[in-house]
């Protein structure tokens, strides 16, 4: 596995933001240029961010909005954690091939994620919101469950795409319990606990929403992203009903491990939610 830290340039550019040049113009030079491939690829899913936007971000930035981020880094080095989880990981499931990944400073980025880069998937974490480190080693197990997912064989019709949302969500959830099985369930589904709490109580009516067919598919994809006050569903609440299912199965097949629902999408689509 090769860990890039891209969030290293990042830091030699906030060190010369007190230089008479423009923050923009070190910006580029130490940071953007240098990675400017993969943090295109990564701007481009934010469609309101273009290079004017990103220009004005930049200018604003001050030592101090990092000063925090620099000092855990120092305390607890991401790669360190990465590589300590990727080896537990592979105990589980081997991959086809290791991954790369991007530890980088964006704006706003998800704390993980799996992005296609040179034709191929790559984990990538955005240092910028982490606050610490507890999560890291569950998070890299979630985006290493999506990164196998991404390799695995067959394609997801259209029509699929919100109980694929779901199942992967809970193939990954699933697949960092096994990595860390002393860790809670809300940490695992990264909910607090009164999230989780509403879901346990409230969860035949998550799957009649879910599943009646009352609604489309893009409601529902909309319900996932954003919750929804009127039918009283807090954000991301789905994720429960495919670790459910994911759970579920495996218990009722104990002669299948999670490798399979991991290396074949049509398999994984065929779970009962």
């Amino acid at each position: 596995m090769k860990v890039f830290s891209l969030y290293k340039d990042f830091f030699r550019f906030v060190e010369r933001i007190s230089l008479s040049l423009g923050k923009w113009k070190i910006y580029s030079e130490f940071y953007y240029q240098p990675h400017r491939e993969f943090l295109d690829i990564f701007f481009s899913h934010f469609p309101l961010l273009d290079p004017s936007s990103l220009k004005q971000r930049v200018e604003k930035i001050k030592v101090s909005d990092y000063s925090w981020l620099k000092s855990l880094i120092s305390v607890s080095p991401p790669k360190k954690n990465i590589t300590q989880a990727y080896k537990r990981c592979i105990e589980i499931v081997l991959p086809r091939e290791e991954p790369d990944v991007y530890l980088f400073v964006g704006f706003f980025s998800p704390d993980g994620f799996v992005m296609n880069f040179k034709g191929k998937p790559v984990i990538c974490f955005g240092l910028e919101r982490f606050r610490d480190f507890r999560l890291l080693k569950i998070i890299f197990a979630h985006e290493y469950a999506h990164f196998l997912l991404n390799l695995s064989d067959g394609d997801i019709p259209e029509k699929m795409r919100f109980k694929w949302l779901l199942i992967s969500e809970g193939l990954g959830t699933y697949f960092s319990k096994l990595a860390f099985p002393n860790s809670a369930l809300s940490d695992h589904l990264l909910f607090r606990r009164d999230r989780l709490n509403w879901c346990q109580a409230n969860e035949s009516y998550l799957r009649e929403i879910c599943c009646s067919g009352k609604f489309s598919n893009q409601e529902l994809m909309d319900f996932y992203f954003k919750g929804n006050p009127k039918l009283d569903l807090p954000p991301r609440a789905g994720k429960y009903l495919g670790f459910q299912a994911v759970k579920k199965y495996l218990a009722d097949n104990k002669e299948k491990g999670i490798g399979s629902l991991l290396a074949n999408k049509e398999s994984s689509l065929s779970l009962p939610l």
